[in-house]
């Protein structure tokens, strides 16, 4: 089978995120200091590869590769109509070196929401609006309110009118 360079790419960013944000830090150093006892160091690199392959090869990534713009930049579409919508204000943004895949496996693996509930996203230095499903932009809000994202802790609510966005740019 080829690799498909774009879903290894979306998989290693999804375990990057596991490792820093949910992994049980005691559990993962122990772990660890196995692999390092038991891999001699000249094939550590050759292991890690060899288990990436086979998470890689079963794991499905979180988006598809027609979701996201390629100029890995401010936005990403997918449309939902104005009045099934809410626009939310992350205060995460480029400062981070935050692209909207990011966001989307984020909002993805902390909630309920699939693809489909997320509309356009907008990043700008140091925070992002995101279009998400009114039925989804409550649980939005409240499980990631507070969750620890790239070392910050995420303030997430509902984004003020856009001419009063404008105001403060």
């Amino acid at each position: 089978m080829p690799l498909d360079k774009e879903k290894a790419r979306v998989n290693l960013k999804e375990i990057l995120d596991r490792m820093q944000n949910s992994a049980d830090a005691t559990l993962l150093h122990e772990y660890y200091k196995l692999f390092k006892k038991e891999i001699p160091f000249f094939k550590r690199s050759y292991a890690a590869a060899w288990l990436f392959m086979n998470y890689d090869e079963k794991e499905a990534p979180h988006i598809r590769n027609n979701d996201v713009s390629s100029d890995a930049g401010e936005k990403t579409f997918i449309t939902i109509p104005e009045e099934e919508s809410k626009r939310l204000f992350i205060s995460i943004g480029k400062n981070r070196r935050l692209f909207p895949r990011e966001i989307i496996t984020l909002l993805i693996s902390k909630t309920s929401a699939e693809r489909e509930d997320i509309g356009s996203i907008r990043i700008l230095d140091n925070y992002s609006f995101v279009q998400v499903r009114d039925t989804k932009a409550d649980e939005i809000i409240e499980k990631l309110t507070g969750h620890k994202f790239r070392g910050r802790t995420l303030a997430v609510n509902f984004a003020k009118p856009k001419s009063s966005e404008n105001d403060a740019d």
